[in-house]
């Protein structure tokens, strides 16, 4: 009876296996769709760089100082500087330079970006106007800037006299070169600051000088701004006198 019921189910070839087709994988009995491995979550890959450049290239290069900034400590670090201040304008800086004689001169640094230069100024010589002997003045600012190694004397459009020097800013400043052109100026009021105040006085020696020549200009006055404020030139001239 029992022999009977196994041939019923089972048939006469036995049991009959699963058929798979030929790309499909086999699954055990009774578990849906196939199973696969799940994948690891993949990174999002990184932009491209644009062509020719490094990856240093790439990242945000640091803010520089403004150069008014980098002026005013190249300023701290000269020994016997004293520094007025920031006014309205941060580019004009008004210092006080104490030499190892005890003498002081005022000397005003200008940052011009338009024109890409940096100016130093000092303006504790008079007014041509006022000097009692004007020949001997002529002559001795014109002599005096063929002399200079780091300089020149100029008349402003107010008549004042005063001492400067450039550096252009196209490439960086070092603060060697700042120090050096800052102390030669300083070094120049000084040699000729007492010469000058003599011509003022009436008191220089009488030279041969062509009364017709003029004395140096401005060259930067053509068309461009006064080379410092004339607030500053005469408050300059007020506290120095010679």
């Amino acid at each position: 009876m029992l022999a009977a019921l196994a041939m019923l189910l089972l048939g006469p070839s036995g049991p009959v296996a699963q058929e798979t087709g030929p790309n499909r994988p086999k699954t055990a009995p009774g578990s849906g769709a196939p199973r696969t491995t799940p994948s690891a979550p993949q990174s999002k890959p990184p932009a491209p760089r644009p062509a020719g450049q490094t990856p240093a290239e790439t990242e945000a290069a640091p803010k520089s100082k403004p150069m008014h900034e980098t002026l005013r400590g190249y300023l701290r670090q000269i020994k016997g500087v004293r520094l007025e201040r920031a006014d309205k304008d941060p580019n004009t800086i008004v210092s006080h330079y104490t030499a190892t004689t005890g003498e002081t001169f005022d000397i005003v640094v200008i940052h011009s970006p338009r024109k890409k230069m940096v100016g130093l100024y000092s303006y504790a010589f008079g007014n041509v106007a006022e000097a009692k002997n004007a020949d001997a003045l002529r002559a001795l600012l014109l002599s005096a800037n063929e002399a200079l190694a780091f300089g020149s004397f100029f008349v402003d459009r107010e008549q004042d006299i005063g001492l400067k020097w450039s550096l252009r800013t196209e490439t960086p400043i070092t603060f060697e070169a700042f120090q050096t052109v800052y102390l030669g100026l300083a070094a120049a009021a000084r040699e000729y600051g007492p010469q000058i105040a003599d011509c003022m006085k009436g008191k220089a020696k009488e030279e041969e000088s062509d009364s017709t020549t003029p004395p140096p200009r401005d060259d930067e006055e053509n068309g461009a701004d006064s080379p410092a404020p004339s607030k500053v030139t005469r408050e300059r001239r007020v506290r120095n006198p010679q």
